[in-house]
């Protein structure tokens, strides 16, 4: 094919004879020439599976019953406009007959509407569904899933781990909790708050599996949809995706949206903190940070995206600094010190002072998270020429002269 199919929208591929005959008759041929669009450019693969989601499931009914006299009278007028524009254009192949016309010139006339609103449909406000469930302290600093209709649960153990089953059971930490079933008709979600010094992890349905760190929260769907895989995260995580070609995982933060293309990646996106970024070890993804076009991603790479100028940058990085707290460590590589305690403020919820010459020194190995504090003090000042002074407030960290 020589036409560019690449800024092609959902409507435009509908009125294609190329893409329908492609759908309604397909080839090998014809497979792998969409497959390779897909492959190549991501925004035009999920107009490609809107396109397909229509095709699939719009259904044109005779019956009109539902529909008001004057809805029914604008309804046709609309089709017979359709169907004079459709038979005004003279290059149709024949395998398109009378009927399937008809179907045509309605899945025309509504699939950009329709398209419209269903894509506005899943821009979900994820805030308004925080604010939504009731806050309440929980004096054992457990984690909490909250489940549909607000119903939470309490989370024992540093590491914990929930599991979605086929039959539509939650297994937390190897045990199964009973959850009512959730109502087709509305799509409701779920929320694992993960506190200070805790972490968790969740394996969904399909398979893919997400790590989330100390102090993250992560909403997602109770249920994902035949389109795609959502999840909103504040925090940090870790994912290993289970790719699906006609369900692209998606990862969105308040300032970017990260797409798998067959991928394990980490997101760290914490709300206070002046930048956010990516760690790709396999795969690619594909991000879109506010105010700046998409990106791509290739494995060892970080971007790093400033939330206060909305600048965004790529570097080569080694990905295990970024990525072992998932394996309950911090491993570092000749890493300014200054940037290690930082995490370790954010992992143990504690604050620390320090000048200006620690921020000069570096240290490399590895700090174990099971460890208490004071383990990791230890450890810390044996690696770097430091000494650290605790008081009722603070915790101060000066260079040994």
């Amino acid at each position: 094919m020589n036409k560019d199919y690449t800024k092609y929208k959902a409507h435009q591929l509908l009125s294609d004879d190329y893409f329908l005959e492609s759908e309604l008759h397909p080839t090998e041929k014809d497979r792998l020439f969409w497959q390779q669009l897909q492959a190549e450019n991501a925004p035009l693969a999920v107009e490609i599976e809107a396109a397909r989601f229509f095709l699939k499931n719009i259904k044109v009914s005779t019956d009109s019953s539902c529909l008001s006299f004057g809805e029914q009278k604008n309804l046709w007028k609309r089709i017979q406009i359709a169907n004079e524009q459709y038979e005004s254009k003279k290059k149709r192949i024949s395998f398109i007959k009378i009927t399937v016309g008809i179907a045509a010139s309605l899945l025309l006339l509504f699939a950009y509407e329709w398209y419209n609103i269903y894509s506005n449909k899943q821009e979900i406000n994820y805030e308004a569904i925080i604010k939504s469930i009731p806050h309440t302290d929980d004096p054992s600093q457990n984690v909490q899933l909250i489940l549909s209709e607000n119903k939470k649960l309490s989370l024992e153990g540093k590491e914990t781990e929930v599991e979605y089953k086929k039959e539509g059971s939650i297994s937390v930490n190897s045990q199964s909790v009973e959850v009512e079933k959730e109502k087709e008709e509305v799509q409701s979600f779920n929320q694992l708050i993960v506190p200070i010094g805790k972490r968790s992890s969740i394996t969904f349905i399909d398979g893919s599996k997400i790590w989330v760190n100390s102090g993250s929260k992560v909403i997602y769907p109770a249920k994902f949809t035949d389109h795609n895989r959502e999840i909103f995260v504040e925090g940090e995580i870790y994912l290993d995706i289970v790719h699906d070609e006609n369900r692209p995982f998606i990862v969105k933060t308040k300032t970017m949206e990260i797409r798998d293309l067959g991928t394990q990646f980490n997101v760290s996106a914490y709300e206070n903190e002046a930048s956010s970024d990516v760690v790709l070890v396999e795969g690619k993804v594909e991000i879109k940070a506010k105010g700046l076009k998409k990106s791509t991603l290739n494995p060892n790479q970080l971007f790093l995206y400033d939330n206060q100028s909305n600048k965004s940058s790529i570097s080569n990085v080694d990905t295990k600094d970024y990525v072992a707290w998932k394996d309950g460590y911090y491993q570092f590589n000749q890493q300014r010190l200054n940037i290690v305690l930082k995490k370790l403020c954010k992992y143990y919820g504690i604050k620390m002072n320090w000048d200006e010459k620690v921020n000069e020194l570096t240290c490399s190995g590895k700090l174990d998270l099971k460890e208490d504090l004071d383990e990791v003090f230890n450890v810390l000042q044996k690696a770097a020429p430091i000494e650290i002074i605790k008081n009722d407030e603070y915790i101060n960290i000066i260079v040994k002269p």
